[in-house]
């Protein structure tokens, strides 16, 4: 990259590539045809991005974001931009980071800035999460001094004297944290991002319609993201075909709910992959139909065609929790989907038990996990209809109800439905597969428990430390004894007592100790990555994690591990389900 002299320097093109991707289908740059960078013209200059990606928020967390930050990065650089990266950055960050970019544009040539986070509009104006603005927002008037302002990157774009600047929208997520914002105050909601205005020479595009919200997403990016990295590869093709590409092949794949579009003031033409303009037909570029004519959405911009009457929008948005209904219409365990990905497993912070080692990578592909711990009125149902063990405990002499610990003579499970959304404990591995094993009968899904591997890496849900917020224990974030933890229960808790973690699951530190379907060894040689046959379980020892009420918080950490025979019980290891 060189620099030029401010004659030059006005002739050149500048891109602002602003992403504010709130929730983002199992898709990924690796496999794209790569590309030549771009000649340095005065129609290319320097390309400097500046690429940012929050996702583990406290409150609402995000899973895909940082998937996002990374995939447009490598692709990105690919079309020769030189990519600084942020994953989970402060408010501070975010402005220095910033600050920084726009002291390289006034070295001229082509900038992006992408975002991937939460997003919010209020009195027309739009609003940036940082990692951290979850917790510290708790009234609208925090929203200025704990957010970072859109108009804010603008501001700075406009510094360097740029000619073209490019702005994408894209955090239009169902964010609950700003419902709550406005119902504090008797305010009606308002969906997605506010329109922007595109000052001359600019392009503002949005995922979505302004006011209405984007969709998740259920793999790997959003499905904006997904076709916007593969069209942009594409060589000579224009912004605005790219964009109307991009447009017809999201609207295909959410069935008409979802309809990018974008406001242009542009004067000048520009392609990440040159030679521009030599190319065919957007349409045949792409395998989807004609885009249709660019219609005006307000004056002076120009928004991407809207259908006058748009198909109605489903009733349930795709999520990423889902109940699946049982045999008698009931519903079974509330799930969450677990994000395919990969991560250390073991004694990553080296003060661990010689059975959490080798520290070894594990990929694991996409599954759905119990939100919760199977409870006692959950297990009841199973019961009921199968006449199955009905768990029954008693310690040192004294007679307790399992599931609460108090003194009730040996009083039946199925008598207990006073205390039915606590975990339920006293069953054995056997016991535990029946359950799931019913349940795949029962919902024509396939159950079971998750294997160990697939345990720990929904537990850490991204984190490297000795439990998913950290490596203090903290006060009052999970349930064990001895007061180590800081809570206020004797026995169990109530499942979702305690934050859930970023991937939405709740108690994998403490309440109950939790069966898996591997098979427990001294050290790991693969076993963990696998499910036990059943044949086999009862010569073995079974896995379960997590730790329990009574036990302390050394025991609780997400690395930890025991394991018992296939028949054993005890008022301290329960389950949750996974499914495929």
């Amino acid at each position: 990259m060189i620099n030029i002299n401010k004659l030059v320097k006005h002739l050149l093109l500048i891109t602002l590539f602003v992403f504010l991707t709130g929730c983002v289908e199992q898709s990924t740059v690796r496999g794209l045809a790569r590309v030549p960078p771009p000649s340095q013209t005065a129609a290319s200059g320097q390309r400097v991005a500046l690429v940012i990606g929050n996702g583990t928020y406290k409150k609402a967390p995000l899973p895909n974001p940082l998937n996002d930050a990374d995939d447009m990065t490598e692709v990105l650089e690919q079309t020769g931009f030189k990519v600084t990266k942020l994953k989970n950055a402060s408010l501070q960050e975010m402005k220095t980071a910033i600050q920084a970019f726009g002291r390289k544009l006034n070295d001229g040539g082509v900038g992006l800035f992408y975002f991937a986070g939460h997003g919010v509009q209020y009195q027309g104006e739009n609003y940036l999460f940082p990692i951290g603005a979850t917790i510290n927002i708790s009234t609208v008037g925090h929203l200025p001094y704990e957010t970072l302002r859109a108009n804010y990157v603008l501001a700075v774009m406009e510094d360097a004297k740029n000619s073209l600047n490019l702005v994408f929208l894209d955090a239009c997520r169902n964010n609950p944290v700003a419902r709550s914002l406005f119902r504090s105050r008797g305010m009606e909601e308002k969906e997605g991002l506010a329109p922007m205005q595109a000052p001359s020479g600019s392009l503002i595009a949005y995922a979505t319609r302004p006011n209405r919200r984007a969709l998740d997403g259920e793999g790997r990016n959003s499905p904006y993201v997904k076709f916007l990295k593969k069209e942009l590869l594409k060589p000579g093709l224009e912004i605005e075909k790219m964009l109307k590409n991009v447009r017809v092949l999201v609207r295909q794949e959410t069935k008409e709910y979802q309809a990018p579009g974008y406001y242009s003031e542009l004067n000048e033409t520009f392609c990440f992959v040159e030679p521009c303009g030599k190319t065919q037909l957007a349409a045949q570029a792409s395998p989807v139909t004609q885009p249709q004519p660019v219609v005006p959405l307000i004056a002076p911009p120009v928004f991407s065609e809207i259908p006058e009457k748009l198909p109605p929008k489903p009733s349930q948005p795709p999520s990423k929790f889902f109940r699946d209904r049982l045999a008698d219409g009931s519903l079974g365990p509330e799930m969450v989907w677990i994000p395919a990905g990969s991560f250390r497993m073991g004694d990553i912070q080296g003060s661990g038990d010689s059975d959490e080692k080798p520290v070894h990578r594990v990929a694991v592909s996409k599954f759905a996990l119990g939100r919760y711990e199977v409870t006692v009125g959950e297990y009841l149902r199973f019961v009921q209809a199968t006449g199955r063990h009905a768990p029954e405990w008693q310690e040192q002499g004294s007679k307790y109800n399992i599931h609460t610990g108090t003194d009730n003579h040996y009083k039946k499970l199925g008598n207990a439905l006073t205390n039915k959304n606590h975990p339920i404990v006293g069953v054995s591995w056997n016991d535990a597969t029946a359950y799931a094993e019913w349940l795949s009968r029962q919902t024509g899904k396939q159950y079971r428990l998750p294997t160990e591997a697939e345990w720990e890496y929904a537990a850490r849900a991204g984190t490297d430390t000795k439990y998913w917020w950290g490596n203090d224990i903290g006060s009052n974030k999970a349930n064990c004894s001895k007061g180590s933890c800081g809570d206020s229960f004797k026995y169990t808790a109530p499942v979702g007592s305690f934050a859930a973690n970023q991937f939405g699951v709740y108690d994998t530190a403490g309440n109950v100790w939790e069966w898996t379907c591997s098979e427990y060894e001294n050290k790991y040689k693969g076993k963990e990555k696998r499910c036990l046959s059943k044949k086999r379980a009862n010569n073995v020892r079974l896995c379960f994690r997590g730790g329990s009420w009574g036990i302390d918080a050394s025991w609780l950490r997400s690395a930890n591990r025991n394991g018992w025979t296939a028949p054993d019980r005890s008022g301290f290891v329960g389950f949750r389900v996974a499914r495929y």
